[in-house]
């Protein structure tokens, strides 16, 4: 025990002695949610096949500490608690869940290096639990996130990327790009995660247009076969529409809707093994997709 109290204070002692090299900020606004997302997808009918398919998503991210405020040296930190519950409209002899809530909680820690004006480097950690809560042995996941963020100019914004999912993803280690154009002073064109838009802007405040992106999620749960992976996937078409609703001179924040129609949806379980082999797939018709969202991450 004496050791132990000694080892701390030594500890302490040393982190007295380097304050300046390391700092913790909560967000001026405290533990309050900067990012909430409610998605219906309507029940869909299999194609060749006599099960049906549906989802309800909500989701809601809380930031730990302020990345503008927190350092570690020349890194700047940012944490935020994830947490989302998806309701799964599964049903027919070809496709049952033993429980249709879903549920993914993650803690991601992400390290950001400015190494220029115009350059920035961010690495990210992801603790991530996704399944049906019947069995957690197989549940977790640590997926990593390289990020190497490039502002080419003004209207030009890209960003060069590789993912990595052990346990839920096909493939164990793949590359991503996302970027953001001001191609016209009307006309914004994203690619940013799933989802690729070209937003006209009405105005300062208000900005519209079409939209392609991939709802759905990935899953552990249990089966009469034992645990497998259930991933849904869903391609949706959307008329995206985006408000900014902060006061003048205050950090931007949105109310997003989306209306549209999926046009591909498929429900598989896969193997635990490195490929991800499927054991079954299903193929829906399309349905009707509605999203709302709220976004302070800015």
């Amino acid at each position: 025990m004496k050791s132990f109290l000694y080892l701390l204070l030594v500890c302490l002692s040393a982190l007295s002695a380097h304050a300046d090299m390391w700092t913790l900020s909560l967000p001026e606004t405290g533990i309050l949610p900067c990012y909430t997302k409610a998605t219906y997808l309507s029940r869909m009918h299999e194609r060749h096949g006599g099960s049906h398919l549906g989802m309800q998503d909500y989701t809601i991210s809380f930031p730990f500490t302020d990345p503008s405020r927190s350092y570690i040296g020349t890194w700047r930190y940012f944490i935020q608690g994830n947490a989302a519950v998806s309701i799964i409209d599964a049903g027919g002899p070809e496709l049952d869940l033993k429980k249709n809530e879903l549920m993914v909680m993650s803690l991601p820690v992400s390290f950001i290096k400015t190494i220029s004006p115009s350059e920035r480097l961010t690495c990210t950690f992801i603790p991530r639990f996704a399944g049906d809560g019947l069995n957690s042995s197989h549940t977790w996941d640590l997926p990593i996130l390289l990020d190497y963020r490039i502002t080419h100019s003004p209207a030009l914004t890209y960003s060069l990327g590789l993912a990595a999912s052990p346990r839920f993803a096909v493939y164990g280690v793949l590359p991503y790009v996302s970027f953001s154009w001001q191609a016209t002073p009307e006309w914004l064109l994203r690619l940013s995660g799933y989802e690729l838009a070209a937003l006209y802007r009405v105005n300062e405040r208000l900005h519209i247009g079409p939209a392609l992106s991939m709802e759905g999620g990935t899953w552990m749960v249990v089966t009469p076969q034992g645990q497998r992976i259930f991933r849904m996937r869903s391609l949706a078409l959307t008329l995206l529409t985006e408000y900014n609703f902060a006061p003048a001179g205050k950090t931007k924040r949105l109310l997003r809707a989306e209306i549209g129609s999926t046009l591909a949806s498929t429900a598989q379980f896969c193997k635990r093994n490195a490929r991800k082999d499927p054991v079954e797939t299903h193929h829906y018709k399309p349905g009707l997709l509605l999203s709302v969202a709220v976004d302070f991450r800015f």
